[in-house]
């Protein structure tokens, strides 16, 4: 009796501390390396508490028990890094019977290294079983975070933002969730305006309600001074809404830190010389948006004569000790690449041009250029969201077009793909049958048939047909030879395979004439070319009646100047996080961790009607970690306020 009068007098006393605490692992009995394990993932060392666990689950007769150590071990290989330690250990647990949280934890380690691998869809399909109603808040967590990144990787922004609203439902801590709420309304930034206002539910609910209010900081940014009275008349209209009290004014406080306003801006374009007429349209949209720009602080525009590289430093100083506080241009690579290579620089520069170096440009030099290299990185990034699989590049044989499939040709293969042929032709031909013949396998037909007819010592019908290991064509072109190829490729038994260009396959209009040989042709494209908003004063057509010429080679390059003006007060909070944007007229604009600006572009296939399908997405598109700090520390520029000025330099160019 006395032993079972112990045990009972010991269970009553353990229950008058409380009820006992849970342990996430079943490690029961208490195990010494257990208890070290925890504490080296608690010290930050995860490869050693991963060792120490996979030693553990080694001795451990359990399979369950064994499983779950496995699935610990394979989380902290992933956390130190050990990606093929991750994928051994978690081959290790998948056959053993897991419990509840093990199995989901498992489930989401595997889709982290699938998204490592750009194989978000298969991610993806990992994640649709929702989580268990009875896993872990915090694995259940760890879900949503990882659904509405897989989500974001596969360009679907809108169903990325529903996740994290799930999220939102499940954070306890005030901060979490106003971080989690502003990943929410940064998310839909991204998307741009028209689309979110299309998007919308009917009603609109709590969703419309997230999607209302990235519309209402987009206008913010904008026109600052407008912020508070959008602001009051999105809570009448939704006053139930789960955003926290002062997220907005956080956003806006957090990007009104960021913004840039100068007293005095100067343009250094050349003025002359092989650039010329390059640099006589960028100037001329810098000025058209300047004349559109209605804050009553605008500053003073003041041009410089930049045509020759040799006296690019005289002519940033004397900008410089003019005053100006911020600077658009040069233009010319050798130009630019000084800069990259300058170690620091007076005042922020935003060049007009992208330039590679061995050495980190200074924080405050900003690339904006209209890259082909990042067109055909779009193109093989929405290849590859179609499910395609297998390309072939048919491109011309010259340095430009080397560089769009390098380009393209990295990319695709850091996705994980295989090029399957790449095809040059000379652009100064106009029948490329032998190149498209040779690309897609049609001798070889010939030849078979020819064989067969010797052997069989008779005459065949013979319809050649072309390889079939391929699943599309990367066209890298420009107008004229793009008239050719097309048909071209479709009399040699191609007119199946999806044709993708990048945009200089076409001049940004199509004519009655030229529809027939474009028909079907995918391109990516500026949004300032395909989407007419006839309230914008910069809209193509409203320009086009003021400045002809933007309807003409270089109009693409009156939108790039626009953008350059409209990108000055908005540097230091692009560069803050890849995750901020900035609708533009070439593009949704972001900045790399190079300060390089990227432009998301819109596609288009071609036809009598060109369709416009929708944004590019962006497989890089990551959730942001600046945090505030490192966004203090890389503000760029003075604040500002003074009357606007145009100042035309009496040897420079004229302002219309």
């Amino acid at each position: 009796m006395l032993p079972a009068l112990l045990l009972v007098l010991g269970l009553l006393l353990a229950g008058c501390g409380g009820p006992p605490a849970v342990k996430p692992a079943p490690e029961v009995p208490a195990d010494p390396e257990l208890a070290l394990a925890g504490e080296l993932e608690r010290l930050g060392d995860a490869l050693g508490a991963a060792a120490l666990l996979e030693q553990i689950a080694a001795r451990t007769s359990d399979p369950g028990r064994r499983g779950a150590y496995l699935v610990r071990a394979a989380d902290d290989f992933l956390r130190g890094g050990d990606r093929d330690g991750a994928r051994r250990t978690l081959a290790a647990a998948a056959p053993l019977p897991l419990g509840t949280d093990p199995r989901l934890l498992h489930r989401l380690l595997q889709a982290d290294l699938l998204m490592e691998e750009n194989r978000a869809s298969e991610a993806l399909s990992l994640l649709l079983a929702p989580p268990p109603a009875d896993a872990a808040r915090e694995l259940r967590v760890r879900y949503h975070r990882a659904t509405a990144q897989a989500f974001r990787l596969l360009g679907n922004v809108l169903e990325s933002a529903r996740e994290l609203q799930a999220l939102d439902a499940l954070l306890p801590d005030p901060q979490q969730r106003f971080d989690n709420q502003v990943e929410i309304v940064r998310t839909l930034a991204v998307l741009s305006e028209p689309a979110l206002t299309r998007l919308q539910p009917s009603p609109p609910g709590v969703e419309g309600g997230w999607m209302q209010l990235a519309i209402v900081l987009k206008h913010a940014l904008r026109a600052p001074q407008a912020a508070a009275g959008e602001l009051a008349l999105w809570r009448e209209r939704f006053p139930d809404h789960p955003a926290l009290p002062g997220l907005l004014e956080g956003l806006l406080a957090r990007h009104q830190a960021l913004l840039t306003q100068a007293n005095r801006i100067a343009v250094l374009l050349p003025e002359s010389g092989r650039f010329g007429q390059v640099a006589a349209a960028l100037r001329d949209g810098i000025v058209a948006a300047w004349l559109a720009d209605a804050d009553a602080t605008r500053p003073e525009l003041h041009f410089y004569d930049a045509s020759d590289p040799a006296a690019l430093w005289p002519t940033l100083t004397e900008a410089v000790t003019d005053g100006n506080e911020l600077v658009i241009g040069p233009l010319d690579k050798e130009s630019v690449t000084q800069l990259a290579r300058a170690g620091e620089l007076p005042v922020p520069v935003l060049a007009l041009n992208q330039v590679d170096t061995d050495v980190a440009p200074p924080s405050t030099l900003f690339q904006f250029a209209l890259s082909p290299e990042d067109e055909a990185r779009q193109v093989a990034e929405r290849a590859w969201l179609e499910g395609l699989r297998r390309p072939a590049v048919l491109a011309v044989d010259d340095a430009w077009g080397s560089r769009i499939v390098d380009a393209f040709v990295a990319r695709w293969q850091a996705l994980g793909g295989t090029v399957a042929e790449q095809t040059l032709y000379d652009a100064e031909t106009a029948d490329h049958s032998e190149a498209i013949r040779g690309m897609l396998h049609l001798g070889a037909s010939a030849a078979r048939h020819q064989e067969l007819q010797r052997v069989l010592g008779q005459r065949l019908e013979f319809e050649p047909r072309r390889r079939q290991d391929i699943d599309f064509v990367f066209l890298v072109t420009k107008p004229r030879q793009a008239r050719l190829l097309r048909p071209q490729l479709q009399f040699h038994r191609a007119a199946d395979l999806p044709v993708f260009a990048t945009s200089h396959a076409w001049q940004g209009e199509i004519s009655a004439q030229e529809a027939p040989d474009l028909e079907g042709l995918n391109l990516p494209d500026m949004p300032w070319l395909l989407i007419e908003d006839p309230q914008d004063p910069l809209a193509r057509q409203r320009l086009r009646e003021l400045l002809p010429a933007a309807g003409g080679p270089y109009g693409r390059l009156y939108a790039m100047g626009m953008d350059a003006y409209q990108l000055l007060p908005h540097l230091a909070r692009l560069q803050s996080s890849t995750f901020e944007t900035l609708d533009g007229y070439t593009g949704h604009l972001y900045v790399d961790g190079l300060n390089q600006v990227h432009r998301q572009l819109v596609w288009v296939q071609l036809g009598a009607e060109p369709e416009v399908l929708g944004y590019s997405p962006r497989l890089d598109a990551v959730t942001a970690t600046a945090t505030d700090a490192d966004a203090a520390t890389r503000a760029v520029g003075p604040t500002a306020g003074a009357a606007p000025v145009v100042e035309v330099p009496t040897s420079g160019s004229t302002v219309p």
